[in-house]
């Protein structure tokens, strides 16, 4: 293949590293902010080598099979496809996890709600855990496995996602119970330390859905209604039915839902309400205590 059948100007650049290197971030520019990083993911995809490999050998030339890969991947980011999805993983809180067009891909935010619950259950002995759409099973694994003594329920309403989760348990070699339910449909009576989630928080009328990669994504697990406050609600109503007396509740929303979403905590006998910024500094994570 030809690298001009898709490169601008009609010449045929050299089927270096570099080269490629150069021409995709450039072609990526326009509708990705992370060019060069998501070229050099997809071109290590296709080496089957880390990205160190790249910056050390920058003017091995691809073979034809390598070259091919690369090109048909950025076509397919161009659409744009989310990077996630055209290599099948995504990393997560040190974890390698498989992903697909099935689950939200798991986003660097995300890792505070992580960092949270394992600073809550720091001093409780087997702490009992509730995630509740838990998509790739990002949280739930990672909370897994720097508490191993942990006991773990992760549930979604999609099956998909609940295989995808699976197999990711499977491929850390982590036991978590999956459970496939509407939020607390199918949850049986019981009470658990910390419930955690970050559902659908994004309004349906949100130009952001239909920014970047997110048409690609599923929209059940980005919206969940006309305000986007209507999972969160159905979350915090319920909570008190399914937590200890000194049991938290944690949630990701959106940085503009901070004032609504601490309301809701108060609204519904939450105490100790408080808000955690994620590393933009942005309001992420929202939680508060049975008592």
């Amino acid at each position: 293949m030809r690298t001009d059948d898709i490169n601008s100007g009609g010449q045929e650049a050299p089927n270096s590293i570099k080269k490629q290197l150069e021409w995709a971030t450039k072609t990526l520019f326009s509708i990705s902010c992370s060019a060069g990083l998501d070229s050099e993911v997809l071109l290590a995809f296709c080496l089957q080598k880390n990205r160190t490999y790249l910056l050390t050998w920058p003017e091995r030339e691809l073979t034809i099979d390598q070259l091919e890969c690369f090109q048909d991947l950025i076509r397919k980011r161009l659409q744009p496809q989310p990077v996630a999805y055209l290599i099948g993983s995504r990393e997560f809180y040190s974890m390698e996890l498989n992903t697909t067009p099935s689950t939200l891909v798991p986003r660097p935010e995300t890792e505070l709600i992580v960092d949270t619950v394992l600073d809550l259950i720091t001093d409780i002995d087997s702490p009992k855990i509730l995630e509740m759409g838990t998509g790739t099973g990002a949280i739930a694994l990672a909370l897994k496995k720097y508490q191993p003594e942990s006991n773990l329920l992760a549930t979604d309403i999609s099956q998909q996602a609940l295989e995808v989760a699976r197999s990711n348990a499977d491929k850390h070699d982590l036991n978590v119970s999956f459970l496939e339910s509407n939020w607390y449909q199918h949850v049986a009576p019981g009470k658990f330390d910390v419930i955690v989630s970050n559902p659908p928080y994004i309004a349906a009328d949100d130009p952001y859905l239909s920014q970047g990669d997110l048409p690609a994504e599923p929209l059940m697990a980005l919206s969940s209604g006309e305000t986007g406050l209507e999972a969160l609600e159905i979350i915090i109503q319920g909570a008190e039915n399914y937590l200890n007396n000194s049991g938290w509740l944690v949630l990701e929303h959106g940085y503009n839902q901070q004032v609504q979403v601490t309301e809701m905590l108060v609204k519904y006998g939450f105490c100790n309400v408080k808000t955690l910024k994620d590393f933009n500094e942005l309001p992420r994570v929202s939680l508060g205590s049975r008592k």
